[in-house]
């Protein structure tokens, strides 16, 4: 077995089986144009069942839905939770389910986006699982988001249009965005273990030429509109109400109810000047964002309440390892002053000493009582890992009891 440093080593020399280091797939590829990879992952055999993937779709916590191409309606969506008697009356072909959030619901398939740590953590959204016999597909369609699209089971056909797709025009009359007009320029077979990368806006259509499976590992991509608003929620919670607009250079109105030109200029200087005064007002902005639960997985992803006081958790700790929450996403960024760890959409500070502290507690999934003997030698951390189990990010499976502070 290779020792962890020589690991790293072999995975920065080797993208997959593609003859790239990660580095020349991200400044070649990534976002920029498509890879098809043979064998990305060799002798591949998909870790969950086709009749397994059906009882997630069953569940009521897991966001999942039933494409029929040929139901009573054209491109016809049954959004999850399935019933039984929904498959009992499906057709032969021409049919696909979709389950999102699978790494999250079945955490024993987490190791298989190991080899995607190269890109950040945060930016990655989840592994979504389809399946379809002969004929299944949701049609030609472009996403918003960078995708890894590995071939798990059967055999897929997958046609792309080399441009990117920015305004496109969509089939009418259907739940589905679902393209108008596509015109193949490149076509490929992907057989279990062959891997294809697409960038945002790059429309591709799939097929499936026999009972396949494809596991979809996406990326996700905050909007401007999404960043900004949740920076003006930031300042909110701050109380900084900022600088109020001036005109010092006003020049004499010749119509009084005309936003002149000028005046949207000083607008801009003034966003501007809020965006730029202050990386860490927009670092912390940005955290709380891209680690937002999903309102799909809102309900499964707190743990129920329970009281915790400081001085107890060396002794729970004693009891048995704490383990990190897995319905929910981690980040961290430092400061001249300390530093946040990011989770839940929410913030926790500690101060300069604590930063080595917040990769392990965004990192690690299990901590032990030597990582506690670590970890209380600084109170910020501390203060910190006392929020995060109270509000759910890690957790002891140890009962866990009240006492007074």
């Amino acid at each position: 077995m290779l020792k962890l440093s020589h690991f790293w080593r072999h995975c920065m020399q080797n993208f997959f089986n593609s003859g790239l280091t990660q580095q020349q797939f991200l400044d070649e590829y990534w976002q920029k144009k498509p890879l098809l990879i043979r064998q990305a992952f060799v002798d591949f055999k998909s870790p969950i069942s086709a009749d397994e993937l059906a009882g997630l779709a069953c569940e009521a916590d897991i966001e999942s839905r039933l494409i029929k191409e040929r139901g009573a309606e054209p491109w016809q969506v049954t959004c999850g939770p399935l019933e039984p008697e929904d498959f009992e009356t499906l057709p032969e072909s021409h049919w696909t389910i979709l389950v999102q959030d699978v790494d999250k619901h079945l955490p024993n398939l987490q190791p298989l986006l190991a080899p995607f740590k190269f890109i950040p953590d945060w930016r990655r959204d989840d592994l979504m699982i389809s399946f379809a016999p002969e004929g299944g597909s949701v049609g030609a369609h472009t996403d918003s988001y960078d995708v890894f699209l590995l071939q798990a089971m059967g055999t897929r056909r997958w046609q792309i249009m080399h441009e990117p797709v920015y305004e496109a025009k969509l089939v009418d009359g259907i739940e589905l965005k679902i393209l108008a007009e596509f015109a193949a320029d490149e076509t490929w077979e992907l057989e279990p273990g062959d891997m294809l990368y697409l960038p945002p806006n790059i429309a591709h259509y799939g097929v499936a030429l026999n009972d396949c499976m494809t596991f979809s590992i996406g990326f996700q991509a905050p909007r401007q509109i999404e960043i900004l608003d949740s920076l003006v929620n930031t300042c909110l919670e701050k109380g900084l109400d900022g600088r109020y607009y001036a005109d010092r250079d006003l020049a004499l109105a010749e119509q009084g109810s005309e936003l002149t030109p000028q005046a949207i200029q000083r607008t801009k200087d003034l966003l501007h000047d809020l965006i730029e005064q202050s990386d860490d007002l927009l670092a912390e902005s940005l955290g709380k964002l891209v680690t937002k639960v999903k309102p799909s997985l809102y309900e499964v992803a707190f743990l129920p309440d329970y009281e915790l006081s400081t001085p107890h958790l060396a002794k729970y700790f004693t009891q048995g390892d704490c383990y990190k929450n897995h319905y929910l996403q981690f980040a961290w960024s430092s400061h001249a002053e300390g530093g946040w760890l990011f989770s839940g959409g929410e913030s926790y500070a500690v101060d300069k000493a604590g930063i080595p502290f917040l990769a392990l507690l965004c990192e690690k999934t299990v901590l032990t009582e030597q990582d506690w003997f670590d970890i209380n030698k600084n109170q910020s951390v501390v203060d910190v890992l006392r929020a995060l189990i109270l509000n759910s990010g890690w957790f002891f499976k140890i009962e866990v009891e009240y006492y007074d502070d």
